[in-house]
């Protein structure tokens, strides 16, 4: 069990392991439920390093993914330092030399999730980027906005497919707004869009979950330029954003999130694929 830091920002509860991450644990709205997945202690990835456990929850990686900096091991303790309307969370440089922050403020109904990742050692090692990681238990559908109007004669809709995701999965169901990803079975299932900022949906349990990047660092985004993401495995469905690849020491990028009450996909398209969250 995580030792846990509670703050409260507007509406929202927001938990903060400290003795690992930098990770947003718990996440609720007064009246709303958990909404971020929670993970047995085994749930992880082996690497030739040793082993990443997810935990559940919010965390932030480096992109692209690479064993020896992605998966550098964050069970360490964090500093935690809650203001007024806002918490930063700090992490010291992990075993990639890399050092994580993740700062939460409230705004209005919604709140700003700004990360930044930096080199700690004495030289720049590669070109990195942001990837803001939000696990969610298994059982919603995920919402997947395809940009660009249906008017232009020129392609301009980008749909990126992990080697092993099938196009035939029965849990995708194709649209002309987006995407929906049925959060279900243990099978691994990942796709992305972009590049363009868009947003990131998923309802479960009559509530609506929405983020979406407002601004990101660097130039090339990695994964052919899928700067949003959806994964369903393990027992958790992720929500991902992704920043631009720097050649300098550090890179960021700072989402907005909001949990609502929705019905029905009916609705959440209207939220999501209007750009109402």
């Amino acid at each position: 069990m995580a030792d846990v830091s509670t703050a409260t920002l507007g509406d929202y509860q927001v938990d903060i392991a400290t003795d690992f991450g930098p990770r947003v644990v718990g996440l609720h709205r007064a009246g709303g439920p958990q909404i971020l997945a929670q993970l047995a202690p085994d749930v992880g990835i082996e690497h030739p390093g040793g082993r990443f456990r997810f935990h559940g929850g919010h965390r932030l990686w480096a992109a692209p993914e690479r064993a020896e900096i992605t998966y550098a091991n964050d069970d360490h303790p964090c500093q935690v330092v809650i203001g007024e309307g806002s918490v930063t969370i700090s992490a010291d440089r992990d075993a990639a030399g890399v050092r994580k922050e993740v700062t939460v403020t409230a705004d209005d109904d919604s709140l700003i999730v700004a990360h930044s990742i930096a080199w700690q050692s004495t030289e720049i090692r590669a070109p990195l980027a942001a990837w803001a990681i939000t696990q969610l238990p298994l059982g919603g559908t995920a919402l997947v906005p395809l940009e660009g109007p249906d008017t232009s004669p020129l392609p301009n809709r980008q749909l990126i497919l992990w080697p092993y995701t099938s196009p035939a999965d029965e849990r995708i169901r194709y649209g002309n707004r987006g995407l929906e990803v049925m959060a279900r079975g243990q099978n691994r299932l990942k796709l992305g869009v972009g590049p363009a900022l868009s947003f990131l949906g998923y309802l479960w349990n009559g509530w609506l979950f929405t983020k979406r990047a407002l601004s990101r660092s660097g130039g090339e985004i990695p994964d052919h330029g899928a700067g949003n993401q959806v994964y369903v495995g393990q027992g958790f469905c992720e929500l991902e954003t992704v920043g631009g690849l720097s050649h300098g020491p550090s890179a960021h990028i700072t989402e907005r999130w909001k949990l609502q009450p929705c019905g029905d996909l009916q609705n959440a398209w209207a939220i999501v694929g209007e750009g109402q969250a």
